[in-house]
């Protein structure tokens, strides 16, 4: 069973990933809550997967998911909500957790092409994965009870190659998604937890 919280996180993500109006996640994403991490992480799922995405590489991670929760909940007869898919985004990777206006200000798009990653939008288009095909998009993985762990240091990373600060990003920060010190570090918790550990890398 979910917290309370973990339910109502998953419903401003989908709210936002929809176009529902909501509020940026700033102050719940600037500031690591290890008691918050550690009771999603602990949540009574029967199957467990983390997602180790260093790369937007086209939304690969979100593809992924999607699949791994539709082969627990149909192909193997196991029904909604048993996989608790979890992804860690670091790299260039983190630029899956920013917003629209992120993304055409600070021009993620072309950012992250220029670190070797590949995304086929536009700086116009927005993030495309809020709005991605065949099911996967951000909030609707969010409905399905996913979580998005973002790496702090790749975060400042990204606000160096944009030419801003991570205050500025963590203020785009699509809601939903958990700020952590360390993305490496949030691997080992999981996999701590039980997780196994898929590198979500095309």
């Amino acid at each position: 069973m979910n917290s309370r919280r973990t339910f109502l996180a998953a419903s401003a993500f989908a709210a936002a990933a929809t176009g529902v109006a909501y509020r940026p996640a700033a102050a719940a994403g600037a500031t690591f809550d290890r008691t918050a991490f550690a009771a999603r992480i602990r949540a009574p799922f029967r199957h467990r997967q983390a997602f180790a995405s260093p790369l937007v590489s086209d939304g690969a991670v979100l593809a992924f998911m999607f699949n791994s929760l539709n082969a627990y909940e149909t192909g193997f007869g196991d029904g909604p909500g048993t996989l608790h898919a979890a992804a860690v985004l670091y790299h260039t990777g983190v630029a899956l957790a920013l917003d629209d206006e992120a993304w055409r200000t600070f021009g993620v798009a072309d950012v992250v092409r220029r670190a070797g990653d590949r995304v086929t939008a536009t700086p116009a288009d927005g993030n495309p994965f809020i709005r991605a095909p065949q099911g996967w998009t951000l909030g609707e993985l969010a409905r399905r009870n996913v979580s998005f762990f973002v790496c702090s240091n790749a975060m400042q990373d990204l606000a160096n190659r944009s030419g801003t600060s991570i205050e500025t990003l963590q203020a785009h920060l699509l809601p939903g998604m958990m700020m952590v010190p360390a993305g490496v570090a949030v691997v080992n918790a999981l996999q701590e937890e039980h997780f196994t550990l898929f590198q979500a890398v095309v």
